[in-house]
């Protein structure tokens, strides 16, 4: 592992765990056990730092979920809109589940850094196409207007989660998401 991937693994593990805020350049510096000149070569400022973190997590979280939605077969697409959701609740139950970055990034950090949005927005259009996408395979033809509404439910899943990870009743929400595509379908 290069030092910026060390400095980038340290700092998105203390920004999870913690806040945005309540972590320092010096902290990350030292628990990355890299040098501060060294740390200044790839990042010259903390907004640069969280920009990377965010992009590095947005491409995690894409390649992970891509390859839940790759156990599917190719034309169940119902299944690959259930594998989102089931894919979120498995990681509401990880140990190191301290709710979204991309969500603490616009809470705590967009204002002063406003580039850290660019990441989180990204996400959110990527999240939302893949389920648009498939929404619209099944043939529901505002597949738009339903996949924002879907990711705005898992959103709402993710800070419940945050909260009290048992709230969050899978199998009942997704009993709804269903209803929801149904009702689309009847409508086609």
């Amino acid at each position: 592992m290069s030092k910026k991937d060390d400095i980038i693994s340290t700092a998105l593990h203390l920004f999870n765990s913690y806040s945005y805020n309540s972590i320092g350049i010096d902290r990350i510096i030292s628990e990355s056990g890299v040098a501060k000149m060294t740390f200044y070569k790839y990042f010259p400022s903390k907004a640069k730092l969280i920009e990377e973190c965010l992009h590095r997590r947005n491409m995690n979280l894409q390649e992970s979920l891509d390859a839940a939605i790759a156990q599917c077969r190719a034309e169940e697409y119902l299944d690959h809109i259930k594998t989102i959701f089931y894919w979120y609740h498995a990681w509401f139950q990880m140990d190191d589940f301290n709710g979204c970055m991309f969500q603490k990034a616009v809470e705590e950090v967009s204002k002063v850094y406003p580039s850290t949005m660019q990441p989180a927005m990204e996400y959110k259009e990527w999240l939302t196409e893949r389920i648009r996408v498939a929404l619209e395979k099944l043939g529901i033809t505002q597949s738009f207007q339903l996949a924002s509404l879907l990711a705005s439910i898992l959103d709402g899943m993710t800070i419940q989660a945050q909260m009290d990870k048992n709230l969050v009743k899978i199998d009942e929400y997704w009993k709804r998401v269903y209803k929801l595509i149904q009702l689309e379908l009847m409508e086609v």
